[in-house]
């Protein structure tokens, strides 16, 4: 009775899961055709960040226990924090920069809502690269270090086709010492590749002591590729941004540090940026997913000639 029970709240989970990823979508996209600091924008930002953390939610805990779901989330804003309060302060390791205009409480300069993004992109990031590294399982033996490597470019391929629109065209933060990618140095991106590292490899050391796998009917969802392919959607879904951009994209320039870039070359440049970074990750995503399913299928074939 339990375990039907179990069975029952973990599939209605995944449900509402799915239901947060399809009106996420359309949010999303609304946020991105809106002019920029417009209120339309600004309320349907607001929308699709929270049915964004929605998703993370619902989605970290089939995968994991409670206990280590807080852990993931303690790890990643207190890693993140510190790195970024460094890197304001010190220069490492993102170079020194200042956010600009950030919504809500700043901490030593660092806005909550830039925590909140590393921890609900860096979940998506970590479970794509559990299932290219891993093909779904739990991370062990040299997989609990190579997924937080993987996990970490991944995370840092995000970041790579929007910083020059955040920084350069938006002016959303600003470099002390511009550098090559359209106003943003590479500082920045390897600063990137180190935060996510740090988060997973502290978060792939916890995670099976406090319960890897939620227990009863959610580890039975954890099984499925419809668990799966949800941080693949929504790693696609966040790249079809850049195609919008380019699409509505104005002819002017910008000057930054007496360089002038053209705000088309710039979107025009992260289409691209996203199709090496995140549209191919996804795509390695979707190709683990079809192994995971023919190796499902195949399991079911064995037990059913078994019960035979």
């Amino acid at each position: 009775m339990k375990q039907t029970v179990a069975r029952t709240a973990g599939s209605v989970r995944l449900q509402l899961c799915w239901a947060a990823v399809f009106l996420w979508l359309p949010v999303f996209w609304v946020s991105v055709a809106a002019p920029f600091g417009s209120t339309v924008a600004a309320v349907a930002g607001a929308g699709q960040g929270l049915l964004l953390v929605a998703i993370f939610v619902l989605h970290a805990t089939l995968c994991h226990s409670w206990r280590a779901f807080f852990a993931y989330l303690l790890v990643a804003t207190v890693v993140t924090f510190l790195l970024e309060a460094c890197s304001i302060a010190y220069g490492f390791p993102f170079g020194y920069y200042v956010h600009h205009g950030a919504p809500g409480p700043a901490p030593l300069g660092v806005p909550i809502s830039v925590m909140a993004g590393y921890v609900v992109l860096g979940w998506f990031a970590w479970t794509l690269a559990r299932l290219l590294v891993c093909g779904g399982r739990s991370a062990a033996g040299p997989g609990r270090f190579l997924v937080p490597v993987v996990g970490a470019f991944i995370l840092a391929g995000f970041d790579y086709p929007y910083d020059p629109i955040g920084s350069t065209v938006r002016g959303m933060w600003s470099f002390r010492e511009p550098g090559g990618q359209y106003g943003v140095p590479l500082s920045n991106y390897l600063g990137w590749i180190f935060t996510g590292w740090a988060v997973f490899q502290l978060f792939s050391m916890v995670e099976n002591r406090l319960g890897d796998t939620a227990k009863g009917g959610a580890s039975v969802q954890l099984a499925t590729t419809r668990f799966w392919a949800i941080p693949v959607i929504v790693w696609v879904g966040l790249a079809t941004q850049y195609p919008v951009f380019y699409a509505l994209a104005v002819d002017r320039s910008v000057e930054l540090a007496g360089s002038r870039y053209s705000v088309a070359d710039i979107f025009e440049a992260s289409v691209a940026a996203s199709l090496f970074t995140q549209v191919f990750v996804a795509l390695l995503g979707l190709a683990a997913l079809f192994s995971l399913r023919e190796r499902q299928a195949g399991g079911a074939a064995v037990a059913a000639e078994s019960g035979l």
